[in-house]
Order: structure tokens, then sequence, then C-alpha cells
């Protein structure tokens, strides 16, 4: 069942599907696209891509810190599968590169085998969505350097794997992703525990964690870094990237209006 999208316009989607205005038929479009090129939410999804269509975002960045070995696993989100840990950056990009927002799965056992024949680790078989264990899972498994992203309007999560990696000694790489929509609370937890947030549509996250930030990538929606680790990672994407950058010295958020998603929420 679609809902009406609380967003008018994205400049994201616009650039990656030809979509000037928002709709339900927009939304349903996209999702038959995502099935019928990548066997998303089906038995035969594909699970290793190489193709990189977002700048930057976030299984683009763990994909090259996979890569450059920034990263030993990194701590995601598949639909089917739940919470898995993935090693390698192809499996990454594939689970990543087009998953936006998603906060509930049922399990699909050709997705769970599909992942674990390429080495990732699940939570469980029923499809369960805990970073938190994810990061257990992944410590467990002897992993050192471990990403793991946490959803914007889960933010309390990230305090809590915070955390858990020092009492296990450890220091994960934390980002926030799909904050539309999430309150000036949250936004400050994600401004205290996180290395990395993306602003998606969220007024919020420009305002208390784009002052907050060290870094800023990209102006329509902005990523932000507030550690020198979330640095080292988006310089590291930057490294990586194709096209041509710009570079400069700025007062953050660099936001400017009419580049924004329509409305900011």
């Amino acid at each position: 069942m679609l809902s009406d999208p609380k967003i008018n316009r994205c400049p994201l989607r616009r650039d990656l599907y030809g979509i000037e205005a928002e709709s339900r038929k927009t939304v349903e479009r996209v999702l038959q696209e995502h099935m019928q090129e990548l066997g998303m939410y089906g038995p035969e999804r594909i699970l290793e891509l190489q193709e990189k269509p977002v700048s930057f975002g976030a299984s683009e960045l763990l994909a090259d810190a996979l890569s450059e070995g920034l990263m030993d696993a990194a701590v995601v989100v598949c639909e089917g599968a739940g919470t898995a840990v993935v090693a390698r950056p192809e499996v990454l990009q594939a689970v990543g590169a087009h998953m936006t927002g998603l906060i509930k799965t049922m399990p699909i056992a050709e997705i769970q085998d599909g992942l674990e024949k390429r080495g990732c680790i699940l939570v469980d078989r029923m499809g369960t969505i805990d970073q938190v264990r994810g990061l257990e899972r992944a410590a467990a498994a002897g992993f050192e350097k471990i990403g793991v992203t946490v959803a914007g309007t889960k933010a309390s999560e990230a305090r809590l794997l915070r955390e858990l990696g020092v009492s296990m000694g450890k220091r994960p790489f934390l980002l926030a992703v799909h904050t539309t929509g999430i309150s000036e609370a949250q936004a400050k937890e994600l401004a205290e525990s996180c290395d990395i947030v993306w602003s998606c549509a969220s007024q919020a996250v420009r305002d208390i964690v784009g002052r907050r930030s060290r870094l800023q990538i990209g102006i329509s929606i902005p990523v932000f870094a507030l550690t020198d680790e979330g640095k080292r990672l988006i310089l590291n994407r930057a490294q990586h990237f194709q096209g041509s950058l710009v570079l400069h010295r700025a007062g953050l958020p660099l936001a400017p209006e009419e580049k924004q998603p329509e409305p900011l929420i």
C-alpha cells in the first residue's frame, strides 16, 4: 500500500530517476523499475553491483571504505534479510545503492542464502533489523574496523552503538541515514554520536548537525562529517569519485535554498 509522499520535489530523485514532482505514481514507478532491473523485494535480487549511481551516497562511501581498507565490514540493512554484516564492496553496493528508508522487512530465503554465500552474516533468519546486534555479530566474527548505518528515526541507537563500541574496545564508524522528518532532539542525538549524517530532506539536520559539522560534501542533499573519522571517510569517497569536484572554505551548512528538497521537514 502506498501513501502520498511528504516531499514534493527531491533533487536526488530528479537526477536519478527524472522525477520533477513526486506522487504515488512516481514512487510506484521507481519501485517497479527496481524490481524489474535489480530484482529487489524478490528471490531474484541482484547481490553484486559495481555501478555507483549516487555521488555521495552511504553505500558508495562504505564500499569505497571497504575497498581502501578503512573498514573491514559494514553493518547495513537489506530487504528480505534484515540486518547484515557485509565485507565485500560489490555486495554492499548492491544491498544499498537503491534502498532507502527500510524499517521493516519479511524474510526472503533466496536473498538470505545469496548473502550468506557471499560471506555475509545475518543477525537471524527472521528479517530482524537490529543494528546493535549487528555490531555485536561483526565484532564476534573478528572484524575490527566496522561501519554501522543508523536510521534517523532510530537516533537513540547511535548512542547505544557508541557505548557498545567503547565496552568492546572498538570504535565503530556510525553513519546516520534516512533522516527526513526527524525531530530536533533526534538530530541532536545524531550530532553527538555519529561520524557522518546525511541531511535528506531534514530541516533539523541542516540546522543542528550542519552547524556542528567539520566537513560537508554536496549541497542539494548535504552530507555532514562531525569527526575526523567521518572526514576521512568522505575524503576517501572524494578520492574515488570519477567526476570533478571543488573544495573550498565555507561556513556550514552551505545549502542554497533553491537547490534543496521541497519541503524540508
